[in-house]
């Protein structure tokens, strides 16, 4: 039976001795192996759990209000564990061949690839994390599972579409009604994201301008108010609330995302009964909006950079995956063109 040394593991990492300590019979029984241990590394790697340690990382993703990283990380972690069947995976197991069984067990269980390929990415980010907490060399054991974006149905709609919403009268139906002017807000506001809308605040309007930062990139971004978008925001105005809009209420931060997960349920099972009483075939969600302005713009001949800058895209190379598959018109009648200056 080999002891393990707490003051060598105190300097190795403060934080990961704690978790040593918690977990004595865990070490005990993995060092029970009659297996020689030729390092320190070799011993630290052997008794950290992934499990734990991602415990750790989503606890601090947490306190830092990340919550929808620490709600991804805590869904792939449950996915994972189901999968494992076990309480704890040591982190030297954590290899190609497990990852890739494991990818074919999603598939198996109908995980379509981008969902699969989330959990992957999520659970890539841990394992970095992870390693580096034990202080070891961090292997490659997502090299062959895919952790790409597959190319999704068509989410956009039509400028036709957008106006049948808009003349929807649902005036008997106030949450509809604010679900279809959010919707519209979204959609007048270039795009903006459910999330954005949620939490813009009274002081995000300054000079004529919305400006605020997106939450899934910190970007600043700023929007010229324009009255069809003044209009609504008058419509919820409300004169004690610091939001615009009567999606959240708290500003403590974990209960305010809270109400923004429960807004975002119901925003989309609202937008399903709109798009029936609008006649409007598209499956409509919060994501629609935001590819149906980049396709609409598109087609109303928007240059591509301009498209990517009201979007808050870094590169235009994530703006095409919004406006890929269009029917591109404008391509179709310059080749016409083109080719009735040949045949002259």
């Amino acid at each position: 039976m080999y002891s393990i040394n707490i003051t060598t593991m105190i300097k190795i990492k403060f934080e990961f001795n704690i978790h040593v300590l918690k977990e004595g019979n865990t070490v005990a029984s993995t060092l029970t192996t009659g297996k020689q241990v030729n390092s320190t590394e070799e011993l630290v790697k052997k008794v950290a759990d992934f499990f734990a340690i991602s415990r750790l990382e989503i606890d601090k993703a947490e306190r830092k209000g990340r919550f929808s990283t620490a709600r991804n990380y805590q869904t792939a972690i449950r996915s994972l564990r189901r999968f494992v069947g076990k309480a704890e995976l040591p982190l030297h197991l954590m290899d190609v061949m497990l990852m890739e069984q494991y990818q074919r067990w999603l598939r198996e269980k109908g995980i379509c690839p981008n969902t699969s390929s989330c959990y992957m990415r999520s659970l890539r980010a841990l394992y970095n994390r992870a390693a580096a907490e034990a202080g070891i060399e961090t292997g490659k054991p997502f090299g062959k599972v895919y952790t790409g974006h597959a190319e999704t149905v068509k989410r956009s709609v039509s400028t036709d579409d957008i106006r049948s919403i808009r003349r929807a009268d649902l005036r008997s139906k106030p949450l509809l009604e604010l679900t279809r002017d959010i919707f519209l807000f979204c959609y007048y506001a270039m795009g903006m994201p459910f999330v954005d809308v949620a939490f813009l605040r009274k002081d995000n309007i300054k000079d004529g301008f919305i400006v605020y930062y997106r939450h899934k990139t910190g970007q600043q971004i700023r929007i010229k108010l324009e009255s069809c978008m003044y209009h609504i925001m008058k419509k919820y105005e409300q004169a004690d609330r610091p939001y615009l809009f009567p999606i959240i209420s708290s500003e403590e931060q974990r209960l305010a995302h809270h109400q923004y997960v429960v807004a975002l349920g119901r925003y989309n099972r609202c937008l399903k009964r709109i798009a029936r009483i609008a006649n409007v075939e598209s499956n409509l969600t919060s994501y629609v909006v935001r590819h149906s302005w980049a396709s609409n713009a598109y087609e109303q001949n928007v240059d591509l950079p301009v498209i990517s800058k009201a979007l808050g895209h870094t590169d235009t190379q994530t703006t095409l995956i919004y406006i890929r598959g269009i029917n591109d018109q404008r391509l179709e009648h310059a080749n016409r063109k083109l080719l009735k200056n040949i045949q002259k």
